[in-house]
């Protein structure tokens, strides 16, 4: 296999650079992008980084500032109501 070096001659650069040149331009006819729009797009995209910037940790949840008096008393001598109230409010979360 040829080094890459050696795949252009030096005397067909011009031409091909033309070539190139008009092909750019022909792809801008009709979008609306200069050449100097299109160029700071190829600059920007060349530019990004691939990967995503690493995402902040999400903020741990606050315990509740409320204080439940199921936990203070005894289990016994809570009411029905108040327990089933209590598993309720649990299960909403």
């Amino acid at each position: 296999m040829m080094p890459v070096e050696s795949w252009l001659k030096p005397d067909e650069v011009p031409d091909l650079a033309a070539r190139a040149t008009a092909m750019i331009d022909a792809a801008l006819v009709g979008s609306g992008l200069t050449r100097d729009t299109y160029w700071s797009a190829v600059r920007k995209g060349y530019n990004t980084p691939y990967n995503d910037p690493p995402r902040t940790r999400a903020v741990p949840a606050q315990p509740n500032a409320v204080a439940s008096t199921a936990a203070e008393s005894d289990p016994v001598s809570v009411p029905a109501a108040v327990m089933a109230a209590l598993s309720a409010e649990a299960r909403a979360v």
